[in-house]
């Protein structure tokens, strides 16, 4: 079988480099030089609980993307030398007035039924743990299983593991459309040509929506610009994710960190204006004050696909056989990559899947 994917960020490179290793031919088109700058522009946080802010249809797929990540990041070390800096540190979440302590009890009580380790420690316990922390929080819980990765490095492995698996990469040329035939799809079409596949997997992230109106989808995506902030220079060092109502910290292995993030309805504008920067020292005012005394180093800036219900599309499209979507994944694609690259090749080639894609569903808002 022969796939085609769009697009060479973390969702569209996973699923190409899953594919290929279960033996089809894969041809992945990447409109930029390099693909992932959306990707790249991510804290790397593996967080099914801490950035969520209710229990959800979603949290089963995420846990078991979560439990995937420690192999998922180990193989790719092994097949091209190259650290995506996985670590499982956990994340200790933080509230700072008696409203939000409230809230942190309710959502500690939905998050012991996927993680029973999950606890309640003491403001003393959080500040000793993490010196950098405000000394005025009420209330602190701490989730064991969350990590997070490098996201650069993660990419730069994964179009790594995608060249020596001979996957067939074609950087800088942006699919133009969608080529279907007699109710299925044939291919894509490029400035070069068509080329051709017996399925197509649309993982365009907030781009996608324009490749499928043509052929009448209503799959409602929306960029969200997200600024993070990289932090040097630390006066003392963030060991775990820290996060809280406000905003998060994670941490990186040269020991600078990442303050995250904005949610900024900007369009396509990838600009980090200055209201971006001063919401979020605000916010690490808040968080971790004595960290204002760091290096900002530099913003990163992405578009994060996102959808009405905040779920993303996984699965295949009604009305074209061979066409499939894995887009809208928002603030959870670096999380939801492994189990997202399984759950699309376990459709692609088996028709079906075990993973809890059911949420998913991409033809969910057709009229």
């Amino acid at each position: 079988m022969r796939v085609v994917v769009i697009g060479a960020g973390i969702i569209g490179s996973a699923i190409a480099l899953e594919l290929r290793q279960r033996g089809a031919e894969v041809v992945l088109i990447e409109s930029h030089a390099e693909g992932g700058h959306t990707s790249t522009a991510s804290a790397g946080m593996v967080n099914p609980f801490s950035l969520t802010p209710d229990d959800s249809p979603a949290v089963p797929f995420y846990l078991r993307s979560l439990q995937m990540y420690p192999e998922w990041a180990q193989q790719l070390a092994a097949l091209t030398q190259i650290d995506v800096e996985w670590r499982q540190g956990g994340c200790v979440r933080i509230a700072l007035t008696p409203t939000d302590a409230a809230y942190l009890s309710d959502s500690l009580a939905w998050i012991r039924r996927y993680e029973p380790s999950a606890m309640l420690i003491e403001p003393a316990v959080a500040l000793e743990w993490e010196p950098a922390l405000n000394k005025e929080l009420t209330a602190a819980i701490y989730l064991p299983s969350e990590g997070w990765v490098n996201t650069e490095r993660l990419m730069r492995a994964l179009h790594q593991a995608i060249k020596l698996k001979a996957v067939n990469l074609y950087s800088g040329v942006p699919a133009l459309c969608i080529e279907v035939a007699h109710g299925r799809v044939r291919g894509v079409r490029t400035a070069h040509g068509v080329i051709e596949g017996d399925a197509v997997v649309v993982a365009a992230g907030a781009w996608a929506g324009a490749l499928l109106q043509p052929l009448g989808i209503h799959a409602p995506l929306e960029p969200v610009r997200g600024v993070i902030l990289k932090l040097g220079d630390l006066p003392v060092p963030v060991r775990r994710i820290l996060s809280s109502p406000l905003g998060y910290l994670v941490p990186r292995a040269d020991g600078t960190v990442l303050l995250g993030a904005t949610r900024e309805q900007a369009g396509f504008d990838l600009r980090a204006p200055a209201e971006s920067y001063a919401y979020l020292l605000q916010s690490l005012a808040r968080i971790a004050p004595v960290l204002l005394h760091s290096t900002v180093v530099g913003p990163m800036t992405g578009l994060r696909p996102d959808t009405p219900d905040h779920h993303p599309y996984i699965g295949a499209v009604s009305g074209y056989a061979g066409l499939f979507l894995a887009a809208g994944h928002a603030y959870h694609g670096i999380l939801m990559a492994p189990a997202t690259a399984r759950a699309l090749a376990d459709l692609i080639l088996n028709g079906k899947t075990e993973l809890p894609v059911e949420p998913f569903d991409p033809n969910r808002f057709t009229r």
